[in-house]
């Protein structure tokens, strides 16, 4: 029996404009996270690969860090240069003619002067022995702090602890311990005795207190002093005020920058001279104006 023939019906494709195509995303390559080192590195090859190629480069590179290194070295060594050139010229030892009417990182160790309490335990008994300073009761017993400003050398409002026990290492350290110190037994501004006052603090060598602001070594700056230059003390809310009218260096037993003259009343810093070194004393004297 023969079959029936039959054609297949074609096939129908429907195309739904609706189906919206699927995002693809390709995952990003993982990437380490950049590292202190890896700058440094790309800043060498920037650096070498700038050296190969500029001519100005070379030239001006060497030159920068000579002139760099040239700066420190002369910001550490000026000060005692300096000092050296004045005192070999005779500049320190100055004075003055009659005042017109009305006219002072590593260890700090390593950086300051200290002569140590010995030094001043034998210059305190020296100088009493010598009987010049007048008995004191008001300026001996006063243990506050009062302040000192000299303006030429922008120094202002630096601390004083007042009658340092300066022959005791403890006392002595501590009081030095950003502040300046007054001589026990020596005057003071408050009293009507007329005494010599006595300040002194550290010197130190190099830009140390440029770079700290370190108030016991203010006195680094002390040798820059001139005569006329103007002094201030205040003390208890008043204000009083000298002028400066000699300076010199002395030996680190002359008992004068103690006692002062007899019956006068002058105001005398002094500190370690060259900054930094305890050789010798560099001292400034100023009488009230």
């Amino acid at each position: 029996m023969a079959l029936k023939t039959y054609k297949k019906a074609p096939v129908k494709i429907h195309f739904d404009r609706k189906i919206k195509e699927k995002e693809i995303i390709i995952p990003k390559e993982k990437r380490p996270p950049i590292t202190l080192w890896d700058i440094v590195a790309g800043a060498k090859d920037d650096f070498v690969f700038l050296m190969k190629t500029s001519t100005l480069a070379r030239i001006l590179v060497p030159a920068i860090l000579i002139l760099t290194g040239s700066f420190i070295i002369y910001r550490q060594t000026y000060p005692e240069v300096k000092q050296r050139a004045r005192e070999a010229s005779g500049y320190y030892n100055a004075t003055s003619a009659s005042l017109v009417q009305g006219e002072s990182i590593q260890p700090k160790s390593v950086y300051l002067s200290n002569p140590g309490s010995e030094y001043f335990r034998n210059l305190t008994t020296a100088a009493f022995k010598a009987n010049v300073l007048a008995d004191d009761p008001v300026s001996n017993n006063y243990s506050g702090r009062f302040n000192i400003s000299i303006p030429s050398l922008n120094l202002n409002s630096l601390p004083v602890q007042a009658n340092v026990e300066s022959g005791v290492e403890e006392a002595y350290r501590s009081a030095l311990e950003g502040a300046l110190a007054h001589f026990k037994g020596t005057g003071l501004p408050i009293s009507d005795v007329n005494n010599n006052i006595v300040i002194y603090g550290h010197s130190a060598g190099g830009d140390y207190f440029s770079r700290t602001k370190d108030v016991s070594a203010a006195f680094s700056k002390l040798s820059d002093i001139k005569i006329g230059d103007e002094v201030e003390l205040v003390m208890e809310g008043k204000s009083y005020k000298y002028r400066v009218v000699k300076t010199k260096i002395v030996k680190p037993d002359d008992i004068s920058i103690i006692n002062g003259t007899k019956g006068k009343r002058t105001l005398t810093i002094f500190t370690c001279y060259p900054s930094g070194n305890n050789a010798e004393r560099f001292v400034v004297v100023a009488k009230p104006i």
